[in-house]
């Protein structure tokens, strides 16, 4: 059951939206979030603002706790990549949740968007790939080497544009920079994904639209949507996506 709708919550939710942050769904054990491009999922430099950072001082305001709150990050998006999140408020629900995640479990399912270069010949796909982490960078593993983890993602047309497409994707694993380095090695790079070869833009177009997931305590079905920003509603418009997300 969600959490009553105080007059203090709904306050601390409209100071959450000033940074951009949007509640989706909230009970005594989750937090369910859509989070904006450019806020880092965790404490970066000193001075720079995170999403645990935001959610403490929120969870302090709408429940009047007078310390730190616990916020427990299961799973992180890229500081430049908006969508839905979920954050556990209990160590009980944050250790089930970690485990899902850990476990790449079939009960949870990741789904995104990407705005992609040109537009690929199969109107559905699976890619399997063996991807090693190396400066920062995610690449293509070499045959033979034992560092690489296997990557499978599995995306699907969903709009045609102007030498461009829009996908759907269903992460089948949770690599870093998985889709933006799987994508890009088979000729589709994310606009605006410069470090994997996407024209200039203020951002990867890349949007986390869906989790869904077995409650952690209980085990009844969650889904936490997040709506697509305007920044990108505005290049689904530049590119004359059929049919317009």
């Amino acid at each position: 059951m969600q959490v009553e709708a105080t007059p203090e919550r709904l306050k601390a939710r409209r100071a959450l939206m000033r940074r951009g942050v949007i509640v989706l769904y909230e009970d005594n054990h989750l937090l369910g979030l859509a989070k904006p491009a450019g806020l880092l999922s965790q404490g970066g430099p000193q001075g720079v603002e995170s999403l645990t950072d935001l959610l403490d001082a929120y969870r302090r305001a709408a429940e009047g706790k007078p310390g730190r709150a616990y916020v427990g990050l299961v799973h992180r998006l890229d500081r430049n990549v908006s969508g839905a999140m979920v954050v556990a408020k209990t160590s009980k629900a944050a250790g089930r949740l970690s485990k899902l995640f850990r476990d790449r479990s079939p009960e949870l399912k990741k789904t995104y968007l990407a705005w992609v270069e040109r537009i690929p010949r199969e109107p559905e796909a699976e890619l399997v790939h063996r991807l090693r982490r190396e400066g920062g960078v995610t690449l293509i593993a070499a045959e033979g080497d034992d560092d690489a983890r296997e990557a499978r993602l599995r995306y699907t047309v969903v709009a045609r544009g102007n030498h461009s497409a829009r996908l759907e994707v269903e992460l089948g694993t949770g690599l870093p920079h998985q889709i933006r380095c799987q994508l890009s090695f088979v000729g589709h790079p994310i606009l605006g994904d410069l470090k994997y070869g996407g024209s200039p833009a203020k951002r990867p177009a890349l949007h986390a639209l869906r989790l869904e997931f077995p409650h952690p305590v209980g085990g009844e079905p969650v889904t936490i949507g997040a709506p697509v920003p305007k920044d990108l509603e505005k290049i689904d418009e530049r590119r004359r996506m059929d049919p317009p997300v």
